[in-house]
């Protein structure tokens, strides 16, 4: 029966190589880039206004005021 090893702080420390990336068409390359690009947009967004979405949706609501 072989030893077991524990795991060590080190060990933690060190995640595994990611997989090779899978090959992407044009089409999926674009979208994937579209993607990542609004993903930064929102983020962004989120870090300068410093609320979550729903306090930004009840402030932007309250702003309108009554139909």
């Amino acid at each position: 029966m072989p030893l077991r090893r524990y795991r060590t702080h080190q060990d933690d420390a060190k995640p595994p190589p990611p997989p090779p990336p899978p090959q992407l068409t044009p089409y999926e390359r674009a979208s994937v880039d579209m993607l990542a690009e609004i993903t930064r947009m929102l983020e962004r967004h989120l870090e300068h206004s410093g609320k979550s979405h729903e306090e930004d949706v009840t402030e932007r609501f309250r702003k309108q005021g009554p139909k």
